[in-house]
C-alpha cells in the first residue's frame, strides 16, 4: 500500500516569483554522470545528509567508425566508487538499456539494492542473474504512486509514458525541496495499458513548490506532440490485412513491448502464429507473459525451431536488430548468415523504429540487403510503423505548464536538444539565470532557495570491449590509426653499428605490395638513407629507440608524400653488438 502523501501547511502562488525553498538549510547535491550531450548513458547521482542515491545507469552504443571495437559506453565509475560505502541504492526508470544496461558493470564495483517497477526489475534480474552477480544485489519494487524510504532519501514515484511499459517518474523530497526526475517520457493520451501519465500529481506537485526539474531532452527539436502508441496497431492491422499470402517480419526494440502486443494482436487478427527471433527477443516475451504484461495465448507462441511447420501466410515473426546491429537476428537474416531464418522472395519486412542517430547507414545497408533477396521492406519513412516515446514541444509545454519548476536542467539528449529544451522554457517564463543547461559531470548544490554550480567531477566515457573494459583514448587513436593499415619496418644493425642489411618493410592494409613493389623498396631506401644519417651525425653510438624515432619519421614522411595516406607506423632495431 502506497504511504499517505504528506502536505506542506502552506498554499503557494502558481507564478514562478511565489516558489518557495525547503524549509531546512540541509543542502542536497545532483551530479550528472552520463546523458548531458550524448543519447544514452544515463545517470544521476543525488546526494543527501552524506549519502548517495543513483537514478539510472545505462550504456551507449557508439559507431564502430567511430570509436571501433568498443561494444558499449558506460558512465566512469571512479568518482563513485571513492564514496562506494555512501550509496544507498540504484533507482531504475525503465527497462532500456540506456537507462539499465549498466546496472552488471555498476554491481561489480559497487554492492546496492535496486529499486524499479515489476518490469524493469524483471528486466534488470535477467541482467544481473546471466553476469552472475545476484549475490551483490536484491530487488525492490516500486509501485505508482509509492511513496518511501532509501536511506535518507524520501522518494515518490509516478506512473508516466514511454515506449517500455511501467516507467516511473522519480520525485525526491528533499529539505531542498521536491526534485522531479522524468526519466524517458512522453504524453500519451491513450497508451496501450491505460496508464496514463500522472500529470495531476506533478500539478500538485508544483502548487507545494518543486526546486528542481530534471526532463527528458530528446525531441526538444520536434514540434507538435508524439502520435500515440495506439495509432501505430491501427496501422500494423491494415499492413497485415493488406498482406494475406506473405510471410511478416516485424523488427523493433526487444523492450518495447507495446508495440510488441500490438503485433501480436495484429497477428492474431488474422490468425497467424508468432515467432520470436533474437536472443533479448525471446528473453523478453518470457518475462512479460509471466508478468502479464504481454497477452499473448501459448496456443499462438512458437519457437525458432518450428518454423517449418507453417505456410508464410501463417507466420509472423517478431525480431531484433531494427538499428542494423551487426550481430542482431534481423542483419543476420538479411545477410544469410542467420541459423534459421533465411530470406525468401515475397517477404514483408517491417521496421517498427526509427533509425538511433549514427545508425542510419548501417539500417539502410541492412534494407538493401533485404530488398536484393526479394522482400519488400517498409519502414517510418513509407508508412506510421513507429511513433516516438519522447515527449516533443507540446508535451514538454503541458510538462513545464504543471510542475513550475525553480530551477530546470534539461537531461537525456544531445547538446543541441538540451539547449533547445532550456530555450523553450525560457519562453514559457523561466528566468534565463534559473534554466541550467549543463554538461557530464556537473555539480549543482541546492540549499533553501538557493542553487549553486559547482566545479564538479571528471566523467570521461568508460569504454567495455569484449571482456575487458576501459581502453584509454590512446588504444582507441591507436585503432582508428589502423583503419588506414599499417606499416612495420625491422632494421638490422652490424657489430659496427651499421646497416647489416636493407631494412624489411611489411605492410597490412595500406597498399598491394605486390603491384607496387617499387613504392616498397624506395620505402626502404628512404629509411636506409636516414639511418645512415643518424648513425654519422652522432658522435658515440646512437641508442636503438634514437634509431627508430628517426625510422618512424622517415617512413611517416615517405608514405605521407608518395602515397597520401596515413596508415600507423612502427619500427624495431635489431642490433648485432
Amino acid at each position: 500500500m502506497s504511504a499517505p502523501r504528506p502536505t506542506t501547511g502552506r498554499k503557494r502562488s502558481n507564478s514562478r516569483s511565489g516558489q518557495r525553498g525547503g524549509t531546512t538549510s540541509s543542502p542536497v547535491t545532483v551530479t550528472f554522470l552520463g546523458g548531458l550531450g550524448d543519447v544514452g548513458r544515463n545517470c544521476t547521482v543525488v546526494s543527501q545528509d552524506g549519502k548517495l542515491l543513483v537514478i539510472d545507469f545505462g550504456v551507449m552504443f557508439p559507431d564502430p567508425a567511430v570509436i571501433p571495437g568498443v561494444r558499449q559506453i558506460l558512465p566512469d565509475m571512479e568518482w563513485l566508487k571513492s564514496r562506494a560505502d555512501d550509496v544507498v541504492g540504484l533507482v531504475l526508470t525503465h527497462g532500456h538499456e540506456d537507462h539499465l544496461g549498466g546496472v552488471p558493470h555498476f554491481l561489480r564495483s559497487i554492492a546496492t539494492p535496486l529499486y524499479g517497477s515489476a518490469l524493469t526489475m524483471a528486466l534488470a534480474e535477467h541482467k544481473v542473474t546471466e553476469a552472475q552477480l545476484s549475490h551483490r544485489t536484491s530487488y525492490h519494487l516500486l509501485h505508482d504512486g509509492q511513496r518511501r524510504r532509501i536511506g535518507p532519501f524520501d522518494v515518490e514515484v509516478l506512473p508516466i509514458t514511454h515506449s517500455v511499459p511501467q516507467s516511473l517518474c522519480v520525485v525526491l523530497h528533499t529539505p531542498a525541496g521536491a526534485l522531479v526526475h522524468t526519466g524517458d517520457f512522453k504524453i500519451d493520451p491513450s497508451p496501450v495499458d491505460g496508464r496514463l501519465t500522472d500529470l495531476g500529481r506533478l500539478r500538485a506537485l508544483g502548487d507545494e513548490g518543486i526546486a528542481l526539474l530534471m526532463a527528458d531532452s530528446t525531441n526538444a527539436d520536434r514540434p507538435g506532440r508524439s502520435a500515440s502508441e495506439t495509432e501505430i496497431g491501427a496501422t500494423l492491422r491494415r499492413l497485415f490485412s493488406e498482406r494475406p499470402d506473405r510471410r511478416l517480419i516485424v523488427s523493433c526494440f526487444a523492450s518495447h513491448l507495446h508495440r510488441i502486443q500490438q503485433v501480436c494482436d495484429a497477428a492474431a487478427d488474422e490468425g497467424r502464429v508468432v515467432v520470436p527471433v533474437g536472443r533479448s527477443m525471446v528473453n523478453n516475451f518470457r518475462i512479460a507473459r509471466q508478468l502479464g504484461v504481454l497477452d499473448l495465448p501459448e496456443h499462438a507462441l512458437y519457437g525458432v525451431e518450428q518454423l517449418e511447420r507453417f505456410a508464410p501466410s501463417e507466420l509472423c515473426i517478431v525480431c531484433t536488430g531494427s538499428q542494423g546491429e551487426p550481430g542482431a537476428a534481423l542483419s543476420q537474416i538479411a545477410s544469410g548468415a542467420h541459423s534459421d531464418v533465411t530470406p525468401r522472395d515475397g517477404d514483408t519486412v517491417i521496421l517498427s523504429s526509427h533509425p538511433i542517430p549514427g545508425n542510419e547507414r548501417a539500417v539502410f545497408r541492412m534494407v538493401s540487403r533485404l530488398a536484393r533477396q526479394g522482400a519488400e521492406v517498409i519502414h517510418d519513412g513509407h508508412e506510421m510503423v513507429h511513433t516516438s516515446g519522447h515527449a516533443q514541444r507540446d508535451e514538454l509545454r503541458d510538462l513545464h505548464e504543471a510542475c513550475r519548476p525553480r530551477w530546470f536542467v534539461p537531461i537525456e539528449g544531445e547538446f543541441h536538444m538540451l539547449a533547445r529544451h532550456a530555450q523553450l522554457a525560457r519562453e514559457l517564463g523561466m528566468k534565463a539565470k534559473r534554466v541550467l543547461t549543463l554538461t557530464d559531470g556537473a555539480q549543482i548544490t541546492l540549499k533553501g532557495n538557493e542553487l549553486q554550480v559547482r566545479a564538479g567531477v571528471p566523467a570521461p566515457y568508460h569504454y567495455v570491449d569484449g571482456t575487458l573494459d576501459d581502453p584509454d583514448a590512446e588504444v582507441i587513436g591507436e585503432r582508428l590509426a589502423l583503419t588506414s593499415g599499417f606499416v612495420h619496418v625491422t632494421v638490422v644493425l652490424d657489430t659496427q653499428g651499421r646497416l647489416a642489411a636493407a631494412p624489411d618493410v611489411a605492410s597490412r592494409g595500406w597498399l598491394d605490395t605486390t603491384k607496387h613493389a617499387d613504392v616498397v623498396e624506395a620505402l626502404a631506401d628512404e629509411v636506409a638513407e636516414s639511418v645512415e644519417r643518424t648513425v654519422n651525425a652522432s658522435r658515440a653510438s646512437p641508442d636503438a629507440e634514437e634509431i627508430e624515432r628517426a625510422i618512424r619519421r622517415a617512413a611517416g614522411r615517405f608514405v605521407g608524400t608518395r602515397t597520401q595516406r596515413r596508415p600507423a607506423i612502427s619500427a624495431a632495431v635489431i642490433s648485432l653488438m
